[in-house]
């Protein structure tokens, strides 16, 4: 059932890019190809044809200026963004890699606006289907889609996200004065949620686990079979952040630690020519390499 969602999808979807070795066409026939598609609220990575990785928008929105105001140098960022907004969305991601079909976050939540189970319907997706969802951290615009009209959106899935983050947002932790919404979801999905240390190799090692914090305590990064990193809240506006990562949004708990870190994975995932996901980013998949060479 799975094989056939794919083809649907990869019929569907009009093919924006494609890269050889990520970027660069080369005779090495172990280099892997990557191939982009993409149709409206919906995206797909493929690798050496291969379908691996959808990209699904929640939300589509923008960045306040005002919310980097402060951070770093604010004459650099009036000239950086000389409108008062930067583009922006609330992503997910998902995996299909039988027997795992995993989601990485989900939202704000349909009673709220968001279009996760419109854009999964629309690419053949059910959330019956979802076997796991991998959280990046517990802001409500990462988990309010867990719930529908109160319930398990994802009837069939286990949570999975890093004790720190679980940890920080019980009712001892440094994040407890905001964590109704948590409390609901785990309600909810009473007896299936996990968590895992920094490194934790998950579903058969398809997926590492990575802490990255400094937006929250336990924010943590997912990369997928070595070439692409569901990069969550390492950054919030793509235009600005992707060339300064010194500007960080108020929503950083911690903006020091935030800027260590967005800094340091923002090399590593060019410096081995691979995707970066973010959950805020306008474009589902790209890669940081080949954007510094423009």
């Amino acid at each position: 059932m799975k094989n056939t969602i794919f083809l649907l999808v990869a019929t569907m979807l009009l093919t924006v890019s494609c890269r050889n070795g990520n970027t660069q066409t080369t005779d090495n026939p172990q280099e892997p190809t990557f191939t982009i598609s993409t149709k409206e609220g919906v995206s797909l990575l493929f690798k050496d044809g291969k379908p691996m990785i959808f990209g699904l928008v929640d939300v589509e929105n923008e960045m306040s200026k005002e919310l980097f105001l402060g951070s770093y140098n604010d004459s650099l960022l009036a000239v950086l963004m000389p409108t008062e907004a930067s583009r922006s969305a609330i992503n997910a991601y998902l995996v299909i890699d039988s027997p795992h079909t995993i989601l990485f976050d989900a939202g704000i939540g349909a009673d709220k606006g968001g279009r996760l189970l419109e854009n999964m319907k629309n690419a053949e997706l059910e959330p019956a289907e979802v076997t796991a969802v991998c959280l990046t951290h517990l802001h409500f615009d990462h988990i309010g889609g867990l719930l529908l009209d109160g319930q398990a959106a994802f009837p069939n899935a286990t949570i999975y996200l890093s004790q720190e983050e679980y940890d920080a947002w019980g009712d001892g932790g440094t994040m407890a004065a905001n964590n109704g919404l948590w409390k609901q979801v785990m309600e909810a999905y009473k007896g299936h949620i996990k968590t895992f240390s920094d490194g934790e190799k998950l579903f058969d090692g398809l997926v590492v686990a990575e802490l990255a914090p400094g937006h929250t305590p336990g924010h943590t990064v997912y990369m997928v079979d070595g070439f692409c990193l569901i990069a969550g809240d390492l950054l919030h506006a793509q235009d600005l952040q992707l060339d300064y990562p010194q500007f960080c949004a108020r929503y950083d708990m911690d903006p020091a630690q935030a800027v260590a870190t967005r800094t340091s994975f923002f090399k590593n995932v060019c410096d081995n020519d691979q995707y970066f996901a973010g959950a805020h980013c306008y474009e589902h998949f790209i890669n940081l390499r080949d954007r510094s060479e423009k």
